[in-house]
C-alpha cells in the first residue's frame, strides 16, 4: 500500500506541472489503468463478501489520493500524504461498505484529519431515507497516536420545514479498545442567503473518556461559522470563508483556538485533479494566543468509477442547491 501511495502521489505532482505532450498523454495512461485496479480490486473485495462477482458497471468505487503542505509560523512546514476511499459493494445491496482513510464526517469541522485514518466496515440499514440515517462501523482506527479496534453507531437527520434554515444533526458513540468511550455530537443550520451566497454554522460537541490529546474526562465545544460563494464558473472552482472557534473545559475553561480563513478549490486542466489552497490566522492557547499565519495547499487526484472532479464535493454541504447551473 505504501508503494502504491507513493507512485500515485508521484503521479499527481507530475500531472500539475508538467506540459510536455508525452509527458501530459503517459500520465493520463497510467491514471486510466490505476482507476482500472481500483475498480478491479474493488470486485473481487466485493466477490469475497457477496460470494459472486457483481456486473462492472454497478461498481461505484472511487479513491482520493492527495498530499497536503502546510506552514505554520510557529510549528513550521509539514507534508502529510493520505488516501481516501469507500469501496463500493453492490453484492451485497450496497448496504455494506468497506472505509478507508480519513473520516469526511469528522474532518470536516475538526481539523484533525492527520489523526484520523482508519479501514472499517460500515453497514446501513434498508431503512434509510434520504433525511435520515443509521450507520454501524467496526474496524481499526487511530486514536491517541495508537491505532486500535474500535465500533461506532452514528444517527443524521434533516429536519424538513418552511423556515428558510434546513437543521441538521447527528449523534456518534464511539468504543475503543484503549481510549474507551467517546461522543461527538453535531448540529448546523443551512440556509441560502442569495444566489450565491450560502450560510452554515457548525456547532460540535465531543467528549473524551481516555483521549489525553483531546481534553481528557472533559468537553471540547467547536464553533463554525462558513459561508460560501458561488463563482461564475461553479462546477471548476469553489471558495469558502470560515470562522472557528475551538473551546476546552479542562483542566480549566479556555479558548484553545481561533481560526479565521479562506479555501480556494480549483480544478485543473486534468478533469480528474484539483488542487486547493488555504491561507489562515489562528491564536493558539499553547502560543499564549500570538496571532500565527498558516497557510496549507492541498493537491487530490480521483482514481476509479467516474473519475471526474466534482468540484463541490465535501466542499460545498448542500449538494442540491447549485447542482444543476450552468458553468
Amino acid at each position: 500500500m505504501r508503494l502504491v501511495t507513493i507512485f500515485a502521489l508521484f503521479c499527481l505532482s507530475t500531472a500539475a506541472f508538467a506540459e510536455d505532450t508525452d509527458d501530459v498523454d503517459r500520465i493520463d495512461e497510467t491514471h486510466a489503468q490505476w482507476s482500472e485496479w481500483v475498480t478491479d480490486t474493488a470486485n473481487q473485495i466485493d466477490g469475497f463478501f457477496g460470494n459472486k462477482y457483481a456486473d462492472k458497471s454497478v461498481q461505484k468505487t472511487r479513491l482520493r489520493v492527495f498530499v497536503r503542505f502546510r506552514y505554520d509560523g510557529n510549528e513550521g512546514t509539514k507534508i502529510s500524504p493520505g488516501i481516501r476511499a469507500k469501496i463500493s459493494l453492490p453484492s451485497v445491496e450496497n448496504r455494506l461498505h468497506l472505509m478507508l482513510g480519513n473520516d469526511e464526517d469528522e474532518t470536516r469541522v475538526d481539523g484533525i484529519d492527520d489523526k484520523q485514518q482508519n479501514i472499517s466496515l460500515q453497514f446501513k440499514p434498508r431503512a434509510d431515507k434520504p433525511w435520515q440515517q443509521l450507520r454501524y462501523d467496526i474496524g481499526i482506527r487511530r486514536r491517541d497516536g495508537k491505532y486500535q479496534p474500535y465500533g461506532r453507531i452514528r444517527h443524521s437527520k434533516t429536519f424538513l420545514t418552511k423556515s428558510p434554515w434546513i437543521p441538521r444533526v447527528s449523534n456518534s458513540f464511539y468504543y475503543f479498545t484503549k481510549s474507551k468511550f467517546e461522543y461527538r455530537g453535531e448540529a448546523s443550520f443551512d440556509r441560502v442567503l442569495s444566489p450565491h451566497l450560502f450560510f452554515r454554522p457548525t456547532s460540535v460537541l465531543r467528549w473524551y473518556q481516555n483521549n489525553p490529546g483531546q481534553c481528557d474526562g472533559g468537553w471540547c465545544f467547536d464553533q463554525n461559522f462558513s459561508l460560501y460563494e458561488k463563482l461564475r464558473r461553479s462546477r471548476s472552482e469553489a471558495i469558502a470563508y470560515d470562522a472557528q472557534i475551538y473551546l476546552r473545559d479542562k483542566p480549566q475553561f479556555t479558548l484553545h483556538d481561533a481560526v479565521f480563513k479562506a479555501r480556494y478549490r480549483r480544478m485543473t486542466s486534468k478533469q480528474w485533479l484539483f488542487w486547493e489552497i488555504e491561507p489562515a490566522i489562528h491564536f493558539p492557547d499553547e502560543y499564549n494566543h500570538e496571532p500565527t499565519f498558516r497557510l496549507t495547499f492541498r493537491i487530490e487526484g480521483i482514481f476509479g468509477h467516474n473519475d471526474r472532479v466534482d468540484i463541490n464535493q465535501d466542499f460545498i454541504p448542500v449538494e442540491s442547491l447549485w447542482k444543476n447551473e450552468d458553468p
